[in-house]
């Protein structure tokens, strides 16, 4: 812990005045002025020793440890947010992003936000997305906020370890590891233990939660049972689509072992848990304008990888053909396509921009095995495109249409136009002590204690490809509007206790993004304006732990509620639609 005195003392809260000081601004007498310019001062200091510059790599130009009221962690729209909203209340923030770029998904290549009900969303996040901007914008608007705000910024440094003092954090280690030149985080860091970080308060806003769980905080990840939460939507679900394209290395041998793209997984019964997560994959941003930046194939480039895909094409096999569900018992017909424009979405069928099962281990892997799924991601979508372009067994109209295809210049200039940011729909979620589950989304519950409002579908991909039948099919993975028509409409009440960790877990942290939830639950809330709610939520919540000292478990909601409410977050559901009499 910083000296009194030092530029890096712990800020506090002067309980006489109520107002905002340090503890070096106390001991030597200082005006809250005075204090303010001091750290003013470190925060030009980081920007100076590029900290706050991404193109610079100074990690030496800062003291050790650095201080502050609060760390956010992960650089998202929710850590933007949470960090935002901590310093507009007085906190002196710094935010830790392991990548060079803000934003998250929101600046990554989410082209279109999925709102839910608008009228769910509410505070500083309205106003934000209203606007409509690109992801360039996006990630320049996030930055000018936080510089705007004061708040410290450390890039490229992702979190190795956590000190701990009873239930309180008392500091994090960080690593530099500077991601590589297409975006995709590296396996080892360039320097172990680059920096530690001490704080009062800390929010852990990374989509992984890599800081909950180095700290000790109780997750889970994957699939629950339907009676793990009463859940009627839990657990595994009957595949999506069969493909008629045999599986294996060598055709009709399932001992010569399987394709590349199928994974070798056992199918358990309906409804039952697994530890499978839903697809990731990039959105990637293709152009056929003039300028568009070139998809190279990766360097080691083998078209027998994608052996799968030239079956499809040889045996006129509908590869495009899947299935989402909008309502229980009702299917549509979903139609994929890579090179869609003006991005490469996900598609709920074998012809997609990502391997479907490929992120299996990416929630509770280490950084060596994520970076590795990362990359891989990425070059199966390189080499893909690379297929289309020159594999014979591709029709001429699919081969011509991907020669006129290019990444689009302006967006991800720093990476040659590949989107640096993978979309981690879900990884870990905490468990605390309320757990959000599908009888929230469905109006069931009434949380009274609510940070924020959510309202969307039951979102899920595919969790993997795998052989049935002699086939290759999508297990998992539908979409589901049911709850939306409810008595709420679907808007349904995210509880503080659900962003708190467990009192003898933690009590100085704050999770909004992996925060509380079953998977079905997870599968509705992980859209960016949740977690945008949520963050701003939990800079609010932090800002008055810091200013009243105590757990993070303990602060009493009559106050949280009234600052909420004070910058314009929505807590309350809308009025109950009548119920339908019963036939």
């Amino acid at each position: 812990m910083a000296k009194p005195g030092s530029e890096a003392a712990f800020p506090a809260w002067d309980s006489r005045r109520g107002d905002h000081r340090s503890h070096a601004c106390l001991a030597a007498g200082m005006n809250e002025t005075a204090s303010r310019r001091r750290w003013l001062l470190l925060v030009s200091s980081l920007a100076s020793g590029g900290l706050l510059n991404h193109h610079r790599h100074l990690v030496g130009a800062l003291p050790q440890p650095l201080a502050a009221d609060l760390c956010v962690y992960g650089g998202t729209a929710s850590g933007v947010m949470a960090a935002m909203a901590a310093a507009r209340d007085g906190l002196r923030v710094v935010l830790v992003e392991p990548s060079r770029w803000l934003g998250g998904m929101t600046g990554g290549g989410l082209n279109t936000i999925d709102w839910g009900r608008q009228e769910a969303v509410a505070g500083t996040t309205r106003g934000i997305l209203k606007q409509g901007l690109n992801d360039r914008e996006y990630r320049k608007y996030f930055a000018d906020v936080l510089q705007e705000h004061a708040v410290a910024v450390v890039y490229e440094h992702r979190v190795s370890g956590v000190e701990r003092r009873g239930t309180r954090i008392e500091g994090i280690i960080l690593d530099q590891a500077p991601p590589d030149r297409f975006g995709c985080p590296i396996a080892t860091p360039t320097r172990a233990a680059a920096r530690q970080i001490t704080a009062d308060v800390f929010i852990d806003c990374s989509y992984e939660g890599d800081l909950m769980a180095r700290a000790g905080v109780g997750y889970t990840f994957g699939r629950e049972s339907r009676e793990t939460y009463g859940e009627s939507l839990a657990g595994v679900q009957p595949p999506l689509a069969v493909y008629r394209i045999d599986p294996y290395r060598t055709p009709g041998q399932p001992g010569s072992g399987l394709l590349p793209q199928v994974q070798d997984i056992p199918q358990k019964p309906v409804g039952a848990a697994d530890s499978l997560t839903m697809g990731y994959g990039f959105r990637w941003k293709y152009t056929t304008s003039a300028g568009r930046l070139p998809i190279d194939p990766p360097p080691d480039y083998d078209p027998r990888d994608y052996e799968l895909y030239r079956r499809g094409f040889v045996g006129g096999v509908d590869m495009f053909a899947g299935r989402r569900m909008r309502q229980l018992g009702v299917f549509e017909s979903a139609v994929g396509n890579p090179f869609q424009i003006p991005m490469g979405n996900l598609s709920r069928a074998l012809w997609a921009a990502t391997v479907f099962g490929s992120n299996a281990d990416y929630p509770d892997g280490d950084y060596a095995t994520r970076a590795k799924i990362w990359k891989a991601q990425q070059d199966f979508v390189r080499g893909l495109t690379h297929f289309i372009r020159t594999d014979p067994a591709v029709s001429p109209n699919w081969r011509e249409k991907a020669l006129t295809i290019g990444l689009k210049p302006g967006l991800f200039d720093e990476t040659a136009g590949y989107p640096h940011q993978l979309y981690v729909r879900e990884a870990r979620r905490m468990q605390a002590d309320y757990v959000l589950t599908q009888a929230d989304l469905e109006g069931r519950t009434d949380p009274v204690d609510a940070v924020g409002l959510a309202s969307y579908g039951v979102d899920e991909w595919p969790y993997a490809t795998v052989v049935i039948d002699g086939g290759v099919a999508l297990a998992g993975g539908y979409y589901s509007m049911l709850y939306l028509e409810k008595r709420y409409r679907g808007i349904y009440k995210i509880p503080y206790r659900s962003i708190v960790p467990k009192r003898h877990e933690c009590t100085n942290l704050l999770v909004p993004v992996c925060c509380s939830a079953s998977h079905i639950a997870m599968t509705s809330i992980r859209m960016e304006p949740v977690w945008m709610i949520l963050g701003e939520s939990a800079g609010i919540a932090a800002a008055e732990v810091a200013r009243r000292q105590v757990p993070v478990q303990d602060l009493d909601y009559q106050v949280l509620e009234k600052r909420l409410r004070h910058y314009g977050q929505r807590i309350a559901r809308p009025m109950a639609l009548p119920q339908a009499s019963p036939d």
